[in-house]
């Protein structure tokens, strides 16, 4: 995997982690075939995957805010069917919706979609 993609993957497989769905099997086929882009597939316990990519020599935040965003539609898709897709779930509003992304300056949070509260950095849900 390339290291730019990993930097971005990291903190994202670490909130699964903290509460989350089981985190994905990475593939390390890079599937974007694209000059200036890295990618790998994510694979869930059912053999269904999906792909996450980032743009090479873009700033981190941008990076990371892209993955999130990629991981968490994995993680809502991985839940459907199976429990509460609101992963991370909001602590203001537990039983409606799950947080959001979101940049604030350098940094990349999660987001409660309807106040705007920031919850916490991507990487550090507990």
């Amino acid at each position: 995997m390339h290291p730019e993609l990993a930097r971005a993957l990291d903190p994202v497989l670490r909130d699964l982690r903290a509460g989350g769905p089981p985190p994905p099997r990475i593939g390390e086929h890079d599937w974007a075939d694209e000059e200036g882009v890295a990618s790998v597939w994510l694979w869930s316990a059912d053999g269904s995957g999906t792909g996450t990519s980032v743009v090479l020599g873009a700033p981190l935040p941008e990076q990371l805010a892209h993955v999130a965003d990629q991981v968490h539609d994995w993680a809502v898709e991985e839940l459907w069917g199976t429990t509460r897709t609101n992963w991370p779930p909001c602590p203001e509003h537990p039983g409606s919706h799950p947080l959001v992304v979101r940049s604030a300056g350098d940094d990349v949070v999660w987001a409660c979609p309807l106040s705007g509260a920031t919850v916490c950095r991507v990487g550090e849900l507990r």
